[in-house]
């Protein structure tokens, strides 16, 4: 009996761990973003960060042709994810020439507001991992106005870490 309650322990722990970027938003912050024909969140990963030496989990809920996307880069420490998340890093990984990024005060150890014409993030470096929550596609406003709904799913998921 033991070999079998360890068994399901350990592949429960797998499963939790490989969905965590899906269990940091619930159903009303992707229905708020998205609207009700939003899909469950889709888990990827891990698989090394191609762009640091993080290892990367994401969560993608679609509805249409728009998307959430919350992204999760583990790093061996605090100071190699520093090192790592830079204003140069989280500008790159915006698609658009027209992109945008501001400093976000009160947001874990350092943190960004990216936005261009197509989409919008908010990227957080918290101790040795770094999130970030991103809203992009063919969006019923333009990106910037998502700005507090995707704060608050930034903060709920900060919480939940």
């Amino acid at each position: 009996m033991l070999p079998e309650i360890t068994l399901v322990f350990a592949l429960f722990a797998s499963s939790a761990q490989n969905g965590a970027p899906c269990n940091l938003m619930d159903r009303a912050t992707v229905i708020a973003l998205l609207g009700p024909a939003s899909t469950a969140g889709t888990p990827t990963g891990p698989e090394p960060d191609d762009e640091t030496s993080g290892t990367l989990r994401y969560c993608t809920f679609r509805a249409g042709a728009a998307a959430v996307l919350i992204s999760q880069v583990n790093f061996s420490s605090a100071a190699e994810a520093r090192k790592a998340t830079t204003r140069e890093l989280v500008i790159s990984r915006m698609d658009g020439d027209d992109a945008k990024l501001v400093d976000e005060p009160g947001l874990g150890d350092k943190a960004w507001w990216a936005y261009t014409s197509e989409g919008a993030q908010f990227v957080v470096l918290k101790g040795s991992v770094v999130i970030g929550v991103a809203l992009g596609g063919e969006l019923a406003k333009k990106p910037v106005s998502y700005r507090n709904v995707l704060r608050a799913a930034t903060v709920a998921a900060l919480l939940k870490m």
